[in-house]
């Protein structure tokens, strides 16, 4: 089967989450405030500079929405049984958005796959704090075990996202603070969880070698955010 199918289908199902290798015991900063929402500074509509999707920030949401084009041999398309051309659009099992297709001729297809991705949805499990000019999220991943990462905002109100990632230089988190090993059989990588004082988490926050700079935000200015995929009904 033509590879560039397999990888096009492969983008219309839920997209995982992951845990990071370094978690916290909790949602950090400690003994601060959460916010009931993101700061209105923070808010508006951003194209990532790795692949210009775009990443919508909301008082209590973020979003990622990217557009994939293709276009494929129509036989491809037809022989796969999780996918169903109806009229003109192409609905796949498991997902209650469809693609419109435009038909090149006979043989070929083109459109557009979009994914609409919830980085983070404000709640318990969710947390957004003020610390250092940083908006700081904390995501509980699992019982006990919480992501953290950093919205930096720019002079000219654009915004840095930094987050502990595969990049993270381990051996400074180990000279700041403790780490219990956290590994089990089915993890790729070793994973540790640490709980650090304020003083260390300063420390943490700090050195660009923990909390990675992921990616640059540009703001852009949109009258309207692009809507989702219609719904097919069958």
């Amino acid at each position: 089967m033509n590879k560039y199918l397999v990888g096009v289908m492969a983008m219309l199902f839920t997209i995982s989450a992951c845990s990071p290798p370094v978690i916290f015991d909790k949602a950090y900063p400690l003994e601060v405030e959460n916010l009931k929402a993101i700061p209105s500074s923070y808010t508006g509509v951003f194209i990532c500079e790795s692949d210009s999707a775009l990443l919508i920030i909301s008082q209590h949401d973020i979003t990622l929405r990217k557009e994939n084009y293709f276009m494929l041999p129509l036989k491809d398309v037809e022989e796969r049984e999780d996918c169903k051309i109806v009229g003109e659009q192409m609905y796949v099992t498991g997902r209650s958005e469809c693609i419109p297709l435009e038909f090149i001729n006979d043989s070929i297809v083109k459109g557009t796959v979009v994914e609409h991705d919830t980085l983070f949805l404000m709640g318990e499990k969710s947390i957004a704090r003020i610390y250092q000019g940083h908006v700081v999220l904390s995501q509980e991943v699992e019982d006990g075990q919480w992501a953290v990462s950093l919205l930096s905002l720019e002079d000219n109100k654009d915004i840095k996202y930094r987050a502990i990632t595969d990049k993270t230089k381990i051996k400074n988190v180990s000279k700041i603070t403790s780490m219990e090993n956290i590994t089990t059989i089915d993890d790729k990588r070793d994973r540790y969880k640490i709980r650090p004082s304020m003083v260390q988490f300063d420390e943490l926050l700090n050195d660009d070698k923990v909390f990675i700079e992921c990616e640059y935000l540009t703001r852009i200015n949109l009258e309207t955010v692009p809507s989702k995929p219609i719904i097919l009904k069958i």
